[in-house]
C-alpha cells in the first residue's frame, strides 16, 4: 500500500466535517483534487470508506474502523514534527468531552490549570450526557471524555478518576423534608424529577434501584441541573443528584438530603477514550493535571 499522510488528513477532515467540499477547503485543495485523492485512498485500501447520502458523506463500517487509527497516526506525526522543532509535545488541539456535572464543577479549574502549565494546548470542550459523549468518542470527534458512569464497551478504555456521591433531595414543600429516615417503599410513593435517560447520574440511580422498586412516578426529565433545582424548590417532588451540584442549596436549607436506609449511591467519575487511539501526550498530561486537582 502506498497511501500518503495527505490522503489520511483528507479522510479525517471529511469524516469530521461530513462534507468533501468543506474538507477540500480546509486542506487547501480543489474539490476535484480532493475527490481523486479520496478515491485513490479507497482504491489503495480496496474498500469504500463512506456511504454517500445525498451530498453528505457518512462513515461506513470500514471508515469507522480506520478513523481512530488514522487520527492516532496523524497525531503521532504531529508530535514527531513538534519534537524535532524543539517544541513541547503538549500542544495543539485536544477535543475534550465532559458530562454536565463534571463540566460545571471540575472543568473550569482543569482548563485554567492547563492554560497555565501548557499555554500551547488548545482545549475544545464538548458538554453532553454520558451516552452522547461515548458516541462522540467512538466516531473520533473527541480524544478523551470525563464521564459519570462505568460502561462496558469493547472499544472503550476507562480509568477511574475520583469518587462522587449521589443524594436524594427535596425542598420544604415535600412531606419528607423533615424525615429522619426514609424507606424504599416511601420513595416508590413519591413523584420525581430526574436527569434525562442517558445521563451518568440517571444510570447510576436506576442501577441502584433495579429490582428493588416498581417503576417510579417520573413527572419531568431535564438535562439542565439549574432547571431541576428550581423546580424542586417549587414542587413537592424528589430528585437524585450529585452532592456537588446541590452543595449550596443543602447548606442554606433550600433543599435537604434524605437519609434512605440500605441504599448506596456512591460512584466514580472516569477518564474515557478509544483504546485504539494510543497514548496521546496531551491526553496523558491532562489526566495528570486532573489527578493533581484532587490532592
Amino acid at each position: 500500500m502506498n497511501f500518503t499522510l495527505k490522503q489520511l488528513r483528507l479522510f479525517v477532515s471529511v469524516a469530521e466535517n461530513g462534507s468533501l467540499s468543506r474538507a477540500a477547503e480546509l486542506q487547501a485543495m480543489t474539490q476535484s483534487a480532493a475527490t481523486m485523492s479520496l478515491q485513490e485512498l479507497e482504491r489503495q485500501l480496496s474498500h469504500p470508506l463512506f456511504d454517500r447520502v445525498g451530498r453528505r458523506l457518512k462513515l461506513n463500517a470500514w471508515g469507522l474502523w480506520l478513523l481512530p487509527r488514522a487520527q492516532k497516526m496523524l497525531a503521532d506525526c504531529y508530535q514527531i514534527e513538534q519534537g524535532f522543532n524543539g517544541h513541547s509535545p503538549i500542544a495543539g488541539q485536544l477535543r475534550l468531552g465532559a458530562s454536565r456535572t463534571i463540566a460545571d464543577y471540575w472543568i473550569p479549574q482543569l482548563i485554567d490549570d492547563s492554560a497555565e502549565r501548557y499555554p500551547r494546548l488548545d482545549i475544545r470542550l464538548s458538554v453532553n450526557n454520558t451516552h452522547s459523549l461515548l458516541q462522540q468518542l467512538y466516531s473520533g470527534q473527541l480524544e478523551m471524555a470525563l464521564i459519570e458512569a462505568q460502561v462496558q464497551e469493547k472499544w472503550l478504555k476507562l480509568e477511574p478518576w475520583c469518587q462522587d456521591e449521589l443524594v436524594i433531595v427535596c425542598s420544604a414543600k415535600h412531606p419528607l423534608y423533615h424525615a429522619r429516615t426514609v424507606t424504599l417503599s416511601q420513595l416508590a410513593e413519591c413523584e420525581w424529577i430526574l436527569r434525562e435517560p442517558g445521563s451518568g447520574t440517571r444510570n447510576t440511580f436506576e442501577q441502584a434501584l433495579k429490582g428493588r422498586l416498581p417503576p417510579l412516578n417520573i413527572r419531568q426529565e431535564y438535562p439542565h441541573l439549574p432547571t431541576i433545582k428550581r423546580l424542586l424548590q417549587s414542587r413537592p417532588w424528589l430528585s437524585c443528584m450529585s452532592r456537588l451540584t446541590v452543595s449550596d442549596e443543602l447548606a442554606n436549607g433550600d433543599l435537604v438530603s434524605l437519609p434512605v436506609a440500605d441504599l448506596s449511591l456512591t460512584r466514580f467519575f472516569y477518564f474515557a477514550w478509544h483504546k485504539d487511539r494510543g497514548d496521546h501526550p496531551s491526553r496523558l498530561a491532562l489526566m495528570e493535571l486532573a489527578q493533581q486537582m484532587l490532592s
